[in-house]
């Protein structure tokens, strides 16, 4: 588990994980700014950053390439998936949050809750990253 740490993977990437505030509020911690834990790696390097909840931290762009992000299960059950679109705007999928930063924000194959779906079927992601072609 990566908890405000990262790792370099296969010495080409940067793989970096941040804890769902609830876990900080359960475990009564203050945890580390999310932009300084992320500055630990150089920008120069491809930066992965997991990130639970698909919340974007302005200070942060800069220092990560592509975010993955759940949480909101797509929203689970029509309608509650217009208001998970209030809390947490980004789109689910790809989307485009800085100059050459990404996030991803999958609906999982999980449940929340009623062990249900509707409307809103699940999702299971291979993401395949490839080196920048000159």
């Amino acid at each position: 588990m990566l908890s405000y740490e990262g790792v370099k993977a296969g010495g080409i990437i940067n793989i970096v994980g941040v804890d769902d505030p609830a876990v900080s509020i359960r475990l009564k911690i203050n945890p580390p700014a999310e932009e300084a834990v992320l500055q630990h790696y150089p920008k120069k390097e491809f930066t992965l950053l997991l990130k639970h909840r698909p919340k974007v931290i302005p200070a942060s762009v800069q220092w990560f390439d592509l975010q993955l992000s759940g949480h909101t299960h797509g929203g689970q059950i029509f309608p509650f998936n217009l208001v998970t679109r209030l809390v947490y705007p980004a789109k689910t999928g790809l989307s485009q949050v800085g100059h050459e930063t990404w996030l991803y924000v999958n609906r999982g194959i999980g449940t929340w809750g009623p062990p249900i779906r509707f409307l809103v079927p699940p999702e299971l992601t291979v993401i395949e990253l490839r080196p920048a072609m000159d």
